[in-house]
């Protein structure tokens, strides 16, 4: 009986074991797909440090100096959109380096709005193409408010859709 037994606890702790393996196996089939990842982050996160190098003109020390600003103190005082070049300026360490930081910044503004008045030049051709007949804002319905003409051009409203108001008080006895 001593010898049926032994074979059948060899059998059971082998079987017990196999598991032990297998997920010696599957760690080490996985280890290579979080290396891979781990590559393709890197890899991604180098591609995206060159479109901000290309895009701000900013050296790759540069860069990495900004994105270390950005996760410091400015992120609590500033926008989360705040460019590298504007927190290498208001953190620049001489006055040539943010005279340097203000000039890319103001080219990079300038050539920014030049692209975003193109667009609605664009834009405005294209409406008075597709719809040459219909105002933009039909103010036709609205009945008139009791505004001064000075708050109806300040609000940009057409002075039809106004009664002229008379000044009240402060003015002369």
């Amino acid at each position: 009986m001593k010898t049926a037994i032994f074979p059948l606890l060899l059998i059971v702790a082998n079987v017990g074991a196999q598991p032990s393996s297998n997920t010696t196996i599957a760690t080490r089939s996985q280890q290579p797909t979080a290396v891979a990842q781990m590559e393709a982050q890197a890899t991604s996160i180098q591609a995206s440090d060159q479109i901000a190098r290309q895009v701000w003109g900013l050296t790759a020390d540069e860069l990495e100096r900004a994105k270390i600003l950005l996760k410091g103190p400015r992120a609590s005082f500033s926008v989360p959109n705040l460019s590298p070049v504007e927190a290498l300026g208001i953190h620049a360490r001489s006055d040539a380096e943010r005279r340097k930081y203000a000039e890319m910044f103001a080219k990079a503004m300038h050539e920014d709005t030049e692209r975003v008045l193109a667009w609605a030049a664009a834009y405005q051709v294209a409406i008075q193409r597709l719809y040459p007949n219909e105002k933009v804002i039909d103010f036709s319905g609205l009945q008139a408010g009791d505004v001064s003409n000075g708050k109806a051009d300040a609000a940009n409203l057409p002075r039809q859709t106004t009664r002229p108001t008379r000044p009240t008080g402060g003015g002369r006895p």
